[in-house]
């Protein structure tokens, strides 16, 4: 059996369709499943006025279930004589099976009798239309709506539900809605109803009507063409992946036209006309072949290409009103040096606690000479640094980062190397923000990099401080991003911080303000349980084993170039097939003293050769695991950890540890509490496991 299930809607936002096409992904096949139709092959489509699954190979019916009823003890069951009694006939009875098909099967608490009998599946029509209605309630949306008078939700209105399955419709209801086997077109391009008689003429339809349902075909359709309109003027569309997926989401059939725009706008800086046709308008900027912008733009339209020469002129008015703004803006705010406008920060409060921006560049300026000698960076990188954090905030009092947010630290930039700014202080103010996603570009100066850290740890103590402790999805002040960038950094360039007494330091310069702002143990406690959940996830995701990341955030959550150093000694000592010698070690000692507090090692009492041996082996590595600690060299201190492998195995073959004599007892027992801390000094050795 194959279905088509289509749910129409008012325009929904292209976050939405998203989230309802992964969404979908999963639960088509899991709700089929859990009721026993398992389905082939499925292919879910949308637009932004549809949501569709196309599903083949759906069976007649459910599987068959096996029911098993346990009935009275045997001995109740059957006389002496072995025939059945009255309890196994009233029990046969109850169960709609013959007594003679009674079995009997052992229990731990003897043999009993059972009832079993196979229940038929019910008709696939007979179910789906419970599946269809639990899937559209189940689709989850960054942002739904009610409408009319009921109470269901959805990312926008849903006007129709299409449902067929093998030429019939399956019924479905969902608020006033109820299914049919009809669909709709292209708002404008279409001619009404479109009658749907099975899932292979489902496409076919649509498609004479206007609506090209595949999103994946819609991308290429709009690469495709794109790419054809710039060829034929020596150029190349700048297709930026996030408008590209956002485009395909708000036309139902893609018309692609070629814009242009009066050239002398290219005397703007180039990110600001990319940012004006992407971010605005969701244009495509154009590029000759030396890579040099040029004075056109690609448009996606979702009307009829019929009247493509009045769409363009419509377009071009817009962006020319667009880039006019920006001219404007660039020009007022080049009449200005960037460093005159630290005063306007003055006026610039984002929270009152925290004080104004120009207190916040002093934060940032003393973040990164802290950083700086931490990192032993060069004085002249520290004071290039210093430097762009003084002038890192200017820009948003520019006007046109007040008309385009989105550009702060862009035009901070630009403007920084216009105004005759050492050029790497002004890559600097750019690469304060970097990484702003995950997969994107990390700060490649040292004095970006002093910058974006010392931005990221006056966020997390500012925000922890005053409890914006995110919850579940809820993120509002990005501090996901801002850890994620803290990670990112410290573990593609190497560098070796605390990042918890780097935060302590920050909220610390943020109460000597005098604002109210208190750092307190709780938020100490919030920040640290939020930075190593996000720590834990950052190194899976790089495929690190989950026990491996356990073990070491236990010791060094708040060093994550440490995190990562050990990590790595650790895959290698598995690999090596050493580590499980060293586990148990650790497990054979840590299991019998367990509870026991470490005294010093009474020489007097440990005279067996091997607790001799062990006491001088450990009094010879434990100076030199330290020092490996110390410098991060983790791959020398498990060499030395191993020495005391074979000894402890001789240990506990030739020495009773429990002795009857407690002062010998207990001198073991410390002995064993040394070498567990020898362990521990490196990684919590409990949490690690074995396939």
């Amino acid at each position: 059996m194959d279905l088509v299930f289509e749910i129409g809607t008012e325009d929904m936002p292209a976050q939405s369709v998203y989230a309802a096409i992964e969404q979908l992904e999963t639960l088509i096949p899991a709700l089929l499943d859990s009721r026993g139709l398992a389905c082939g092959e499925f292919n879910v489509l949308a637009t932004p006025r549809r949501i569709a699954a196309l599903i083949k190979g759906i069976p007649p019916a459910s599987k068959s279930t096996i029911l098993k009823k346990k009935g009275p003890a045997l001995s109740s069951a059957k006389s002496e004589d072995g025939n059945w009694t009255q309890a196994a006939s009233g029990f046969a009875a109850s169960q709609g099976v013959a007594v003679s098909d009674l079995v009997v099967e052992e229990t731990d608490r003897g043999p009993y009798v059972f009832a079993v009998k196979e229940v038929p599946g019910e008709p696939a029509l007979d179910i789906l239309p419970g599946i269809l209605e639990e899937i559209i309630r189940s689709i989850k949306f960054p942002k739904s709506m009610r409408w009319g008078n009921g109470d269901e939700r959805f990312s926008r209105p849903v006007r129709w539900i299409l449902a067929v399955a093998d030429g019939k419709t399956v019924e479905v209801k969902f608020g006033d809605v109820t299914s049919s086997n009809y669909t709709y077109g292209h708002r404008y391009l279409s001619k009404g109803k479109i009658t749907i008689a099975d899932l292979l003429s489902y496409e076919e339809l649509l498609s004479e009507q206007g609506v090209m349902v595949s999103h994946h075909e819609r991308k290429l359709e709009i690469i495709s063409r794109a790419r054809q309109l710039c060829s034929a003027v020596n150029s190349n569309p700048l297709l930026d992946e996030a408008v590209l997926d956002e485009v395909v989401q708000l036309v139902e059939r893609p018309a692609v036209l070629l814009g242009a725009f009066s050239e002398k706008y290219l005397s703007l800086p180039r990110e600001v006309i990319i940012h004006v046709l992407q971010s605005h308008q969701r244009y495509f900027s154009v590029q000759g072949g030396d890579g040099s912008l040029k004075a056109l733009f690609v448009v996606v339209h979702n009307g009829d290409e019929a009247y493509n020469d009045t769409i363009r002129k419509g377009h071009e008015r817009v962006i020319a009103a667009r880039l006019a703004d920006a001219d404007f803006f660039y020009h007022e705010d080049r009449k200005r040096k960037l460093s005159d406008r630290l005063a306007e920060l003055e006026k610039v409060v984002y929270q009152s606690e925290l004080g104004s921006m120009r207190e916040k560049a002093s934060r940032l300026q003393n973040l990164a000479y802290y950083l700086a000698d931490t990192f032993s960076f060069s004085d002249a990188t520290k004071e290039r640094a210093a430097r762009a954090a003084l002038l890192s905030k200017c820009d948003l009092v520019t006007h046109m980062v007040v008309e385009f947010p989105d550009l702060q630290g862009v035009m901070g930039s630009i403007y920084a190397l216009g105004d005759g700014e050492d050029e790497r202080c002004a890559v600097a103010i750019f690469e304060q923000y970097l990484p702003r996603k995950s997969g994107d570009d990390f700060p490649k100066t040292e004095e970006g990099i002093l910058l974006s850290l010392a931005e990221k740890i006056d966020n997390l103590a500012a925000s922890f401080g005053l409890g914006h402790v995110p919850t579940g999805s809820e993120d509002p002040y990005a501090l996901r991003r801002q850890v994620l960038g803290i990670l990112t950094i410290l573990t593609s360039v190497g560098l070796d911080l605390d990042v918890a007494q780097a935060v302590h330091r920050a909220a610390w310069a943020i109460e000597d303000e005098a604002h109210g702002f208190k750092w307190s143990a709780s938020a100490m406690d919030a920040f640290s349980e939020f930075f190593r959940g996000r720590e834990r996830v950052f190194f899976e995701e790089k495929g690190y084993r989950y026990d491996h990341v356990q073990a070491v955030l236990a010791n060094y959550w708040s060093k994550p170039y440490r995190t990562l150093l050990l990590l790595k000694a650790i895959e290698k000592e598995r690999l090596d097939g050493r580590l499980e010698n060293l586990f148990t070690a650790f497990e054979r000692c840590n299991n019998l003293s367990k509870g026991h507090a470490e005294d010093h090692l009474p020489r007097d009492f440990l005279s067996e050769p091997v607790e001799v041996e062990l006491v001088r082996i450990i009094e010879d590595i434990e100076p030199g695991v330290k020092e490996d600690l110390d410098r991060a060299d983790f791959e020398a201190a498990f060499e030395r950890l191993a020495s005391l492998c074979e000894p402890v195995d001789r240990l506990f073959d030739e020495v009773l540890i429990m002795d009857e004599n407690e002062r010998l007892r207990k001198a073991r027992l410390s002995l064993l509490r040394r070498i567990v801390g020898l362990f521990e000094g490196v990684c919590d050795f409990s949490k690690l496991k074995w396939d």
